[in-house]
């Protein structure tokens, strides 16, 4: 817990050198969310998903899920990968969907800058993305390696772990970063975190490869549709300012 204080209030700090959320064109919080979620739940969205769904079935019912949970387990896994994974997991904690969702209200009605922006988006694709998080977690009823049965194959409604929501949670700061930034090198560095908080759950046996997938794509999707609508929305104010 106060991990989670000091956390909020070096994100609040962050914010107050911003200026006005006027001066910037910054929207109260919510405005865009429909247009995110129509993007989020649209084809393209779909496509990725489908394909997603697709070869996490196949992890899942052909027994590679196991194979690879297993030679991890046993090739990969010691003391330092649970000492790193013990600090990687931190970034899928429940707790930052309320620490994004401040900076998002601090954004919206208070005052903005690029970091209270960027939180702002983390906090929208999280908002967009969760309710289908659930939906698959719950609807395909997969189990976690460290269950009774252990078993990864689908069984609509039995557990909760079809897709991890660290893996979620963990990868939504870094693909909004990566989608933010021009620079090659700081892209494909923040690619590379968005899948390691996935890895930690694989290391701790939470879960297994297919259910990561699953999480590290309803993340990239919920990003996807929050960036395209901001662009969307941007290219519609430069068409306007030059009429």
């Amino acid at each position: 817990m106060l991990i989670v204080f000091a956390l909020s209030l070096v994100c609040v700090l962050l914010i107050l050198p911003a200026v006005g959320r006027r001066e910037t064109g910054s929207k109260p919080l919510f405005v865009r969310t429909g247009g995110q979620w129509k993007k989020n739940y649209g084809r393209r969205s779909f496509v990725r998903l489908g394909v997603a769904l697709a070869g996490a079935a196949v992890l899942a019912f052909s027994g590679a899920d196991e194979v690879i949970e297993g030679w991890h387990r046993d090739s990969v896994r010691s003391n330092k990968s649970d000492s790193l994974s013990h600090f990687l997991k931190f970034g899928g904690e429940r707790f930052w969907f309320g620490n994004w969702a401040m900076v998002a209200a601090l954004d919206g009605w208070v005052r903005s800058n690029a970091f209270s922006r960027w939180g702002r988006a983390n906090f929208e694709a999280m908002a967009v993305g969760l309710p289908l998080l659930w939906t698959v977690q719950r609807g395909l009823g997969a189990n976690r390696p460290s269950s009774d049965d252990g078993s990864p194959k689908w069984k609509p409604m039995k557990a909760a772990n079809s897709a991890s929501g660290h893996a979620f949670i963990g990868a939504v700061p870094w693909l909004t970063l990566a989608r933010r930034h021009n620079l090659v090198p700081v892209k494909k560095m923040a690619q590379l975190g968005s899948v390691l908080t996935g890895w930690s759950r694989l290391n701790d046996r939470k879960h297994y490869l297919s259910q990561i997938v699953l999480g590290w794509t309803i993340a990239y999707n919920a990003v996807a549709a929050v960036a395209d609508d901001e662009i969307e929305k941007s290219e519609i104010k430069e068409i306007s300012a030059e009429d």
